[in-house]
């Protein structure tokens, strides 16, 4: 075949293997297309709302209500096997038991809302249960107490707005609970009263501070 022959017959094939290659170009586009927008595929699959989000008011209450029981449980424990004051000791010994038994309540509660409590008390709290070692007899006593009306003043207006939260469980676990704290308040300050009475050589010093353990 000569080449004024050859030249129309390759025109004619060119449309052909051009569309082709253009078939072929979209293809391989299509496809990296696929590759590369699959990461985003699995970004949309995620729900709208993250389960995992974290609801500070209630780790506020969890953590706070958690630790303040801490404290009274450990340190009741400390003061029942030292004091020698029997009110002091009936006392501890109700701590111990209320706050033991509402500690459960309380972690059972977080559980089941996805929430752990703190295993063990952080070194400012650790520090306010063993300074009852700092004292001795009497002033041993008094910083137990003042202690004790401390922790259940922060624990009474913790489980107020318990009680007002938007969490039906924990304003029911709230409502339940802070009826036994007030009475301990009065509980307490009742003891207070009358270790405040002044005894001999000691006048106006309501932690006993002479009665601190020499270091």
């Amino acid at each position: 075949m000569n080449m004024k022959k050859l030249i129309p017959y390759i025109v004619a094939l060119f449309p052909i293997g051009f569309i082709a290659c253009q078939n072929t170009q979209k293809d391989q586009e299509q496809t990296q297309s696929t590759d590369n927008e699959a990461p985003d595929s699995t970004i949309k699959l995620q729900p709208a709302t993250d389960s995992n989000q974290v609801d500070t008011s209630k780790t506020a209450f969890f953590e706070n209500a958690a630790l303040g029981g801490m404290v009274e449980v450990e340190s009741s424990s400390q003061i029942e096997k030292l004091t020698q004051n029997q009110q002091v000791k009936v006392f501890a010994a109700m701590m111990m038991k209320d706050h033991g038994l509402a500690n459960q309540k309380l972690k059972v509660l977080a559980n089941q809302k996805g929430y752990t409590l703190p295993k063990t008390l952080p070194a400012s709290k650790l520090e306010l249960v063993n300074k009852i070692n700092d004292f001795k007899d009497e002033g041993r006593n008094e910083y137990y107490v003042r202690l004790m009306i401390n922790e259940h003043k922060n624990a009474i207006n913790l489980f107020s707005m318990g009680e007002r939260s938007k969490d039906a469980d924990i304003s029911k676990f709230s409502t339940e609970t802070l009826p036994i704290i007030k009475q301990h308040y009065q509980h307490i300050l009742k003891i207070d009263t009358l270790l405040q009475k002044p005894k001999a050589n000691q006048g106006d010093d309501p932690l006993k501070i002479s009665d601190r353990k020499k270091q």
